[in-house]
């Protein structure tokens, strides 16, 4: 009997043990499972190993406990650097960029397949080695006075559109790049200097040249001025000559007036001088009519008591004849 007792109590040891272990088993599958994805990001799976299809949006979820594990993957753009690029350019200067920056960002649709063709790190080898790859190719074509000075502008177009292509070639367009920024490299010493003695020749020129301007519109400046204040001359010289034009006509105009009124007070002069020997002509007129000029002969006559004919020839014989002749 005591022997029963004891295995009963061992089995029910083992239930509880058991229930014990369903429970701590249970809680640790929930705790597995359960999960959150952040903002920003999207959830991939991996299950025994091997990289599910779907893909979970930032929240809370749950996955088969124990044989799935889950990594996140950032799709909002992201800023990363790159240090120290060495390249070499076609005359064999050894330079080095530093801090190039470039912002990119993964598209949600693309993230599972670029993880299955490249990796859990497929920017490193879609922009990164990209980036690499084709900057120092661009550098190998071109002298380091086209890569630090002539050129150094253009990089940026072409390296990234070298990048975009492979990446849309290698990886279906899976990685957008937003923006890159390629800092001037470092070059060796001796050759900076010498760069930089040619920049401070150029500011020179620049001063230089500057000044030649500013001369030059001082001079021009000086030029309007004076053919400004020639202008002015020339119009004050021409309203001082119209004044005395216009005074001039003005002393004509009284002169012409005063003239006038001395010609029209001659002519009135003259017509009442005329006006009058009209009027003594015509009185005469009146006055020695024919019969008054025979009178006074003949009163001339009766008072000479002596007259001398030399007959009708004569001065007086004809004048008489002719009175005579008249009056019958």
């Amino acid at each position: 009997m005591g022997e029963g007792i004891k295995t009963n109590c061992i089995g029910c040891i083992a239930c509880s043990i058991l229930t014990v272990a369903v429970v701590i088993i249970s809680v640790a599958a929930i705790i597995d499972g359960y999960h959150e994805v952040v903002e920003g990001h999207v959830g991939v799976y991996f299950r025994f190993g091997a990289l599910q299809e779907g893909i979970t949006e930032p929240g809370v979820h749950m996955r088969q406990a124990f044989v799935t594990r889950t990594r996140h993957v950032l799709i909002r753009p992201e800023e990363e650097r790159i240090q120290n690029l060495e390249a070499i350019t076609k005359d064999g200067i050894e330079i080095t960029f530093q801090g190039i920056g470039v912002l990119s960002r993964t598209r949600k649709d693309k993230v599972v397949v670029l993880i299955k063709k490249f990796g859990m790190d497929f920017k490193k080898v879609l922009i990164h080695d990209r980036i690499r790859e084709d900057l120092r190719l661009f550098c190998a074509n071109k002298t380091i006075d086209q890569v630090y000075n002539e050129e150094f502008l253009e990089i940026v177009a072409a390296v990234k559109h070298d990048v975009e292509d492979q990446i849309f070639r290698l990886g279906d367009g899976g990685v957008e790049i937003l923006n890159l920024v390629i800092p001037k490299p470092d070059i060796p010493q001796d050759i900076a200097q010498n760069y930089k003695q040619v920049k401070v020749q150029w500011t020179e020129q620049l001063v230089a040249k500057q000044q030649k301007i500013t001369e030059e519109i001082k001079k021009d400046t000086e030029l309007l001025k004076a053919v400004a204040d020639a202008r002015r001359e020339k119009e004050v010289l021409e309203i001082k000559i119209q004044e005395r034009i216009i005074e001039t006509e003005g002393q004509r105009n009284v002169s012409e007036i005063n003239n006038q009124i001395v010609r029209d007070k001659e002519n009135n002069l003259a017509d009442i001088a005329k006006y009058a020997k009209d009027k003594e002509a015509a009185g005469n007129t009146a006055l020695y009519s024919p019969e008054y000029i025979k009178l006074q002969v003949a009163q001339s006559l009766t008072n000479n008591t002596k007259f001398f004919f030399s007959g009708q020839d004569s001065v007086l014989g004809g004048l008489l004849s002719k009175i005579l002749a008249n009056k019958k």
